[in-house]
């Protein structure tokens, strides 16, 4: 088990087909439901699994910074086999804690829906199972933080490939007469299943709660929470930015401009999720390199990870270059809801995002919150600015998303720069160590 979790071959494959898997059942599922619930339907869907990332949200960046401690506590302990009693509990914390807001957020919603504030009939109860399912990504995010902290990058990726296999399944049984309900009630238990295969693993690399453990990792998430700041500006802003559009679409009551950005966002994630690929099978190798103050550790794992997000970078071009008007048409049912400017829109975002989820990725490893979530603030200035501007000058959909685009590219530029900044600075750092050594030897000391 030991050798597998450190096998680069293995989880760069799991990545792979996990990528895969996930582009395949977004499109099938919104393939699916335009044919058997509609347009309009559909619409709402997206509406609501964008409320649902508003409550995965109340992560802040929480996660991220557990991520950083944790490895950083393993890097430095590595004859330990057990995480030490506080990184248990902050853990077991964390994760009880996501699943309480989960569970409120869900009743929050079923009330809502009970009072008749949302007029969501016929397909009230299926909509509630899928935002449950939905929001099982927030205790899910921190389970899987803490296992891949002690090199178990493997086996979570592994919990993922059956969780996707098993929803892809389910949405497939669809088109041979499963209803919508009955779908929405078995994706709700499959996530919650992966979630219990995650808490078996968390048990295996060391997590394991005890009596007291909850009391304790509060007085250690207060703790953390206090410098926190940084890091929950960034995973504000960031959020913001990706998902914005939804609301201010949904204000206008364009269903189309919905569905057409709900495509623009399906796609352009799709192109994030091959991207970590690369990025996360390279990250234990450039976290190593940070901390053992490599610089040229760190350049030789980043380009690896770019060279492998450059040949899906490219194949995704190539296809909604030459077959993007009829594959959206195909899954939408309609011919003209994505525009050629919006693809040609979707091809520039495909580069951009390959710039900054390289960056993104190792940069959040290591801890450089700071130095992002300043960066993040400029573009989101950026994209407030264009979202003014398209209220003020009536802005069509294909405007907003080329202005997006421009914004986000001079984002994704801010990132690299900063990840430039850290190289050159561990390089400086190993000049100043290596020239005492050499004044010694010059002068006959040594």
């Amino acid at each position: 088990m030991n050798r597998i979790s450190h096998s680069s071959l293995a989880l760069f494959t799991l990545k792979g087909v996990n990528s895969a898997l996930t582009a395949i059942s977004n499109f099938v599922l919104a393939y699916v439901l335009v044919r058997t619930i509609g347009l309009n339907s559909y619409a709402v869907i997206a509406s609501l699994l964008a409320a649902a990332a508003l409550v995965v949200q109340s992560d802040l960046g929480i996660t991220g910074l557990t991520f950083f401690k944790l490895r950083s506590h393993y890097l430095s302990e590595a004859d330990r086999d057990d995480a030490s009693q506080d990184d248990q509990d902050l853990v077991a914390t964390i994760v009880t804690l996501y699943i309480a807001i989960g569970v409120v957020s869900v009743m929050i919603l079923a009330a809502t829906l009970a009072a008749g504030l949302l007029k969501v009939a016929p397909h009230g109860l299926a909509y509630l199972l899928i935002f449950a399912g939905a929001v099982c990504a927030l205790p899910r995010m921190a389970l899987r933080v803490a296992v891949n902290a002690r090199d178990g990058f493997v086996w979570t990726e592994a919990v993922d490939l059956g969780r996707r296999i098993a929803l892809l399944a389910v949405t497939l049984a669809m088109l041979l007469g499963l209803s919508f309900v009955s779908y929405s009630a078995i994706s709700l238990a499959i996530w919650v299943l992966s979630i219990a295969g995650l808490l078996w693993l968390a048990r295996l690399y060391g997590f394991t709660p005890r009596p007291g453990a909850f009391l304790n990792g509060v007085r250690l998430l207060r703790n953390e929470i206090r410098g926190v700041g940084a890091t929950v500006l960034l995973s504000l802003t960031d959020f913001i930015i990706s998902v914005f559009p939804y609301y201010l679409l949904a204000a206008a009551g364009d269903a189309t401009a919905i569905v057409a950005f709900d495509m623009f966002y399906k796609v352009t994630r799709f192109a994030v999720m091959s991207y970590l690929i690369g990025a996360e099978t390279v990250l234990p190798q450039q976290t190593r390199a940070v901390h053992n103050e490599d610089a040229a550790g760190l350049a030789r794992a980043t380009a690896k990870g770019v060279m492998i997000g450059l040949m899906p970078m490219t194949a995704g071009i190539v296809a909604i270059a030459l077959f993007g008007e009829r594959l959206f048409g195909l899954i939408l049912n309609h011919n003209a809801i994505v525009s050629p400017v919006m693809r040609i829109a979707i091809c520039a975002m495909f580069a951009f995002m390959l710039v900054q989820t390289t960056c993104q990725i190792v940069l959040i490893g290591v801890g450089r919150f700071g130095e992002l979530a300043r960066r993040s603030c400029l573009t989101l200035a950026g994209m407030v600015l264009i979202s003014t501007l398209m209220v003020l000058l009536h802005w069509t959909i294909d405007t907003f998303i080329v202005a997006y685009v421009i914004v986000y590219g001079a984002g994704s530029v801010l990132y690299a720069e900063c990840l430039y900044s850290l190289s050159s600075s561990l390089r400086n750092k190993s000049a100043r160590e290596k020239s005492p050594e050499k004044l010694q030897v010059g002068t006959g000391e040594i």
